[in-house]
């Protein structure tokens, strides 16, 4: 299939605002829930969801390293480790599948990708000249998983989109008809990517069903980039005129959305839930453009579920990171 490049750029002034805060009465307390500690470990962390009350990380113990966890239904569930270096969950589905990356080397340069389902392990097939650099980035609900790896071509490395197919184990195959020098950023429940160059503020593209479409930017705009996609709604940070940096969300419509407060969008949910970042203060929580509270509590946060449910990390025992996640109340 040969992909179709519609370059959706135009500057519709007229679908394009910066939000106003709403008014208090939408603000709800958001309550901090401690995830069990497995025992021995150290530090815990969440880093995706099952979106169905579940989450999924990893937790460190003295002498073993990282594991990789599933907390569900009141318990912890320990997956072991890959065995080949330093164990990540990147994305979780709605089945409960797990995807992952295991790192070694300085800055992590070496990565094998892995994919769990029903507690079984599955070392996911390198690209073949990209034996140790293929990292995978996320997974959807049909639990294809999808990433880039990176591969030596005439007198330099380039980035090459793959996809590992649910139901074709062993098997790894590139993603055809992008262009040179894109990357998967994040991947939605669908299978729709979101896209990037590899560059320090890669502005948001969306590849779906063969056609990459770039999102619209707003009037006066410095710079922009995205971080996360979820059920068509893409969320990350704009640069408008002499501004700080400002959250930012585009709709299903790819139109952008600037939040007055806080730096980034980082996290977003099909349900428009939003939590934003900026050094040094609470993270905030958002539904579109109300703001519905904060999280005094929350030493980092790195999911949303469908569920409306934040997971992330708290302070625990010696001040190490430990998981947790937060509800509307």
């Amino acid at each position: 299939m040969t992909g179709r490049f519609v370059m959706a750029a135009m500057l519709v002034i007229a679908a394009f605002a910066v939000v106003p805060q709403a008014a208090a009465k939408s603000a709800c307390a958001w309550r901090m829930q401690a995830l069990q500690a497995p025992a021995g470990a150290t530090q815990h962390q969440v880093h995706a969801t099952d979106h169905n009350g579940g989450y999924s990380g990893v937790a460190y113990f003295p002498g073993t390293g990282w594991r990789v966890m599933y907390w569900k239904d009141g318990r912890v569930i320990d997956y072991g480790s890959s065995g080949h270096g330093t164990d990540r969950v990147v994305g979780q589905n709605s089945s409960g599948t797990i995807a992952g990356t295991s790192v070694t080397g300085l800055y992590g340069a070496s990565a094998i990708s892995f994919r769990i389902r029903g507690g079984q392990w599955e070392r996911l097939a390198p690209l073949p000249g990209a034996e140790l650099n293929s990292r995978a980035i996320g997974i959807s609900d049909s639990g294809d998983v999808y990433g880039h790896a990176v591969v030596w071509q005439g007198t330099s490395n380039i980035v090459v989109v793959v996809r590992w197919p649910y139901d074709r184990s062993g098997v790894v195959e590139r993603v055809p008809g992008l262009p040179e020098g894109m990357k998967v950023i994040d991947v939605d429940h669908d299978g729709t990517l979101l896209m990037g160059t590899d560059a320090t503020y890669p502005w948001p593209h969306v590849w779906r069903d063969g056609r990459l479409t770039r999102l619209s930017e707003a009037p006066d705009m410095q710079f922009g980039y995205a971080r996360v996609i979820a059920d068509g709604l893409v969320a990350g940070s704009i640069r408008l005129g002499s501004d700080p940096d400002r959250p930012a969300y585009w709709d299903r419509n790819g139109q952008p959305h600037v939040l007055p407060e806080s730096a980034l969008a980082a996290h977003i949910n099909r349900n428009g839930l939003i939590v934003s970042s900026l050094t040094s203060t609470p993270y905030r929580v958002w539904r579109f453009g109300t703001l519905v509270g904060q999280l005094d509590d929350a030493a980092s946060v790195t999911t949303i579920g469908d569920d409306d449910t934040i997971g992330g990390t708290t302070r625990g025992q010696n001040n190490l990171p430990a998981a947790a996640v937060w509800r509307c109340t």
